[in-house]
């Protein structure tokens, strides 16, 4: 074997763990899975993902402080750039599913981890995800103050426009088994994501509506502002 390939063999990427451990940590949890499993899943020694990774949770913070940041820097473009309050709670809408498309570990590793009480998200991490709601509200204050919007809660309002994004992630995960493909089961329906889209942008709008004026439903969904 030649220099350069026993160099490119002992040498694994930080890529190559983050995504091994995204895998594991959103099927298995964060205590069901060990520095060994991520280290044979990455095809790596061990010793490797210490060198890029202080331990465990160093790397599970990594994974979501990634996904968190990258929609955050997306949401607060959205509210700072140009269009209509509406228009831009559309495109918030979009990026949301598309980036459950690019990091379909993030909403299992999301919804865990909420569920447990976030025990393992520091400062930093949460900073990220405050990143995102205040994002969203400030949309929703732009739409309140142009007259267009309905003063609504704003978390009740991000988690009524979120929360089926994340629990149609989760549920395409059970559809996926191969266990459930040959079951008649409503929930498991396959649904494109261009459906849910457009169904999360009308439902959001009715909702944010003021009792005298009817916004306008979403245009065709935008793949302009993915992460």
């Amino acid at each position: 074997m030649s220099p350069l390939k026993r160099k490119k063999s002992s040498m694994p990427t930080q890529e190559a763990v983050f995504a091994a451990a995204a895998g594991a940590f959103s099927a298995r949890g964060f205590d069901g899975v060990s520095m060994d499993d991520i280290a044979r899943n990455a095809r790596v020694n061990k010793a490797m993902i210490y060198y890029h990774f202080a331990d465990k949770l160093a790397l599970y913070r990594s994974i979501v402080s990634e996904g968190l940041q990258a929609m955050a820097g997306t949401a607060r473009a959205i509210a700072a750039g140009e269009g209509s309050p509406p228009e831009k709670l559309d495109r918030f809408i979009d990026s949301f599913v598309r980036m459950t498309e690019l990091r379909p570990w993030m909403p299992a590793m999301l919804l865990r981890e909420i569920a447990e009480g976030a025990p393992r998200l520091d400062p930093a991490t949460m900073n990220h995800m405050r990143g995102v709601i205040d994002s969203f509200v400030a949309i929703l204050r732009q739409g309140r103050a142009l007259g267009i919007f309905r003063a609504v809660h704003p978390i009740l309002a991000y988690e009524s426009v979120v929360g089926p994004i994340i629990i149609n992630a989760a549920r395409e995960r059970v559809a996926a088994q191969p266990e459930r493909q040959q079951q008649d089961f409503p929930m498991l329906v396959a649904i494109s994501h261009e459906d849910l889209i457009t169904h999360v942008q009308h439902t959001a709008r009715k909702m944010l509506a003021t009792d005298d004026a009817e916004i306008p439903g979403p245009q065709k969904a935008q793949k302009a502002h993915t992460l």
